[in-house]
């Protein structure tokens, strides 16, 4: 009996530490961005990931509205990041870098 106790606590701290663990379903990345969606997909989230002065922004498009390009900006600098607030589940998004009279660096679409 104690046997089936001990076995029953295991599963369900296993299963408590599974269902409480983050999916990321979705990340792009560049050399100083890297961007990436939580909380089922229901979150876009940026990072500014390189100490370059340059300020990083996510691209993303939501399933309600899939014909509108979303920005997600982050411009206090490295090892910072920024969360868009709670919508419809995100279809697909991307990193960017903004570079100062440049094109921005910007990695693929991710959407799978």
């Amino acid at each position: 009996m104690i046997k089936v106790k001990r076995t029953a606590v295991i599963v369900l701290a296993v299963a408590a530490f599974a269902a409480s663990a983050p999916a990321f379903a979705f990340d792009a990345s560049t050399d100083g961005a890297y961007a990436w969606t939580s909380s089922d997909d229901h979150y876009a989230n940026i990072k500014d990931t390189a100490k370059d002065g340059h300020p990083v922004k996510a691209q993303y498009y939501r399933w309600n509205d899939p014909d509108l390009l979303r920005t997600l900006w982050e411009k206090r600098g490295y090892g910072y990041s920024n969360a868009s607030g709670y919508g419809s589940w995100v279809l697909k998004i991307k990193a960017c870098e903004y570079i100062n009279n440049w094109p921005d660096e910007c990695s693929a679409w991710d959407d799978d």
